[in-house]
């Protein structure tokens, strides 16, 4: 069994295509391909010598890098093989061209890259200590713009924020004021009882709403959260914000020093 790779054996690989033409986003360009075995012996193919072209990256050079497959050709077996190819992320959307060096001959590889919108947000959750009306609590985050175009920072206003234990105190009440007469007057109660703990709206404020940030860069936000008016200072809440497609989760804990105070002198 020959093993064909970029440096080695491509020649007794065969191509059905004058033009391959794969399809995606840069870290999942996919596509097909036929390929045919015309030796007397077995293929396994691992990969194929494969020149991008010069627009893709590479400080304004041709990239050589390699097509890579696994797949096995029995003698004179002929398959339409499915292919994928990764390249660099930040790879603008437009259509590219390279080349497959196989058996002496150049088939044009066609990547039809799409538009990728992809961020990252470090931290993914925040903790703050203080809950009082009105209260407001700051952080700092960092945005990664891993896609292929420019990101726009979104503005976000407003936030659910909600009492840890509103849904186990909510039941727990419901069942023992309800429980005797049946399912329905419980989910009632349990529904008057998340009303009556439901807090008003957060405000949320992000001072870099409406900044551009490139493919490949990164910026730091600065992040404030303000409580609404009726929070209760003696309980915890936490909530959810999404920014474009990620959720970051954040956590309050009450923190009363004057009560603790009181407590240790015994008033």
């Amino acid at each position: 069994m020959l093993t064909i790779t970029a440096d080695t054996f491509n020649e007794s690989l065969q191509l059905g295509e004058d033009e391959i033409i794969l399809n995606g986003p840069p870290g999942q360009l996919q596509g097909q391909m036929l390929i045919s075995n015309k030796n007397d012996e077995p293929l396994r193919i691992r990969s194929l010598p494969l020149l991008h072209d010069q627009r893709m990256g590479g400080g304004g050079q041709s990239r050589a890098e390699s097509l890579n497959l696994s797949c096995r050709l029995q003698p004179g077996e002929k398959r339409v093989q499915d292919i994928w190819l990764e390249i660099d992320p930040q790879t603008p959307p437009g259509t590219y061209e390279s080349l497959l060096n196989v058996g002496g001959t150049t088939p044009k590889l066609k990547l039809v890259v799409q538009p990728n919108i992809e961020i990252n947000i470090t931290p993914a959750h925040m903790a703050f200590q203080g809950v009082s009306p009105g209260r407001i609590h700051n952080a700092e985050l960092t945005l990664m713009n891993m896609g292929n175009i420019p990101f726009q920072i979104p503005e976000v206003k407003h936030i659910t924020t909600l009492d840890m234990d509103y849904l186990c105190r909510g039941l727990a009440t419901a069942m023992r004021d309800k429980g005797a007469e049946g399912f329905m007057p419980v989910m009632d109660e349990l529904t008057k009882n998340i009303h009556r703990d439901m807090v008003g709206w957060s405000s949320i404020h992000i001072e870099e709403s409406g900044m551009i940030v490139a493919p490949g860069k990164r910026m730091q936000l600065h992040f404030t959260l303000t409580l609404p008016q009726d929070v209760d200072p003696g309980r915890d809440y936490s909530g959810n914000i999404r920014l474009w497609d990620k959720e970051i989760t954040y956590s309050i804990k009450s923190h009363d020093e004057t009560s603790s105070e009181k407590k240790r002198n015994g008033k």
